[in-house]
C-alpha cells in the first residue's frame, strides 16, 4: 500500500477577511505544485473551519498519514499547547493518531517556520519593493 499524505495547514485565524486568504493562498500553491497531496486548511481562532473539523475533513479521503502544519513564526501557546490539544497529540511524541473508516491515520506535527534563508530573502524582497 501507497502512502496517501494529507497535509493540514493551520493558520491562527482572523476576525480581517484578508489574514485568512493569505493562508488559504498559500495551501492553494502547495496544492497546484503537489497534486499528489490533499490539502486542507483550518484556524485556531476567530475563523473557520477550526483545526479540529479540518482534521475531521480527511475523512473519506483515504489519507494514511497526515502532517500539520502551523503557518507561524515561531512557537508561543497555540503552537505548543492549543494545537497539539485539538490534534490529540502525545505530549511527548509531539505525534497521534486518528481512526478514518477503519483505518489508523497517523498524524505529525511540523514545526513553525522559524528563522530560514528563504524568509530573510522574502523580507529583504520586500524592503526592496518598499523602496
Amino acid at each position: 500500500m501507497s502512502e496517501k499524505i494529507g497535509i493540514l495547514i493551520i493558520g491562527h485565524g482572523s476576525r480581517l477577511p484578508y489574514n485568512n486568504q493569505v493562508v488559504t493562498a498559500i495551501a492553494d500553491m502547495i496544492t497546484e505544485k503537489h497534486p499528489g497531496y490533499i490539502i486542507k486548511v483550518g484556524f485556531v481562532e476567530h475563523s473557520e473551519p477550526k483545526v479540529r473539523e479540518a482534521l475531521m475533513s480527511f475523512k473519506g479521503t483515504g489519507v494514511t498519514k497526515i502532517a500539520a502544519t502551523p503557518v507561524f513564526m515561531a512557537s508561543g501557546v497555540h503552537l505548543t499547547e492549543d494545537i497539539p490539544e485539538f490534534l490529540d497529540l502525545d505530549q511527548e511524541t509531539n505525534e497521534g493518531e486518528i481512526e478514518f473508516d477503519g483505518q489508523k491515520v497517523k498524524i505529525t506535527y511540523a514545526k513553525p517556520l522559524g528563522s530560514d534563508k528563504l524568509i530573510a530573502d522574502l523580507i529583504f524582497k520586500r524592503v526592496q519593493e518598499a523602496l
